[in-house]
């Protein structure tokens, strides 16, 4: 009897104990990103120049029409503060995030263009291009009109263990 409860402790404990190992919980990602961004976006927010809207997988931030995107030399130097700066800066590790960017704002299709492009732009001189996704027709309808960029938390599958000999290791959502 004694060899048969260890045996059915073995057969239902190490699959159990590995599930747990192997679990991940987006939703405390997905928490920690909102509160990052809602942090960086505070000054952006309270003078109604962005908006930003929790999601179930992560946010959309919304740059309204009337903020403006600088695209001088001084909005890669840092001598203006830049809302797309503080996207960035309430990130998460870049291989956690896909971002989607397109705009519902007012002007003709080619100023609505130009400010997506400007964005994408901003974000690939920033080694940020690889989280960038295409976007199939516009941004969800709550949003309000302006430059929508969805950031969606990606939790990677625990499929493979990370261990000695990689040389680095591997993102995981909380």
């Amino acid at each position: 009897m004694q060899r048969f409860a260890l045996l059915a402790t073995a057969l239902l404990g190490i699959p159990a104990l590995v599930a747990g190992c192997s679990s991940s919980n987006p939703a405390k990602t997905v928490d920690l990103l909102n509160r990052r961004l809602s942090t960086t976006l505070g000054p952006e927010i309270s003078e109604n120049r962005a908006s930003l809207q929790p999601l179930p997988d992560g946010a959309q931030v919304t740059l309204l029409d009337t903020s403006k995107l600088p695209d001088d030399v001084g909005a890669l130097d840092n001598r203006t503060r830049d809302p797309r700066a503080s996207i960035i800066m309430g990130m998460l590790d870049p291989t956690l995030m896909r971002v989607s960017v397109a705009d519902t704002g007012a002007g003709t299709d080619l100023d609505r263009m130009n400010r997506v492009n400007s964005f994408t732009n901003y974000m690939t001189e920033y080694r940020l291009g690889p989280t960038l996704e295409t976007v199939e027709g516009a941004a969800p309808p709550a949003s309000p009109p302006g430059l929508a960029v969805t950031i969606r938390v990606v939790c990677p599958a625990r499929t493979n263990w990370p261990g000695y000999g990689q040389g680095q290791s591997l993102p995981a959502c909380d």
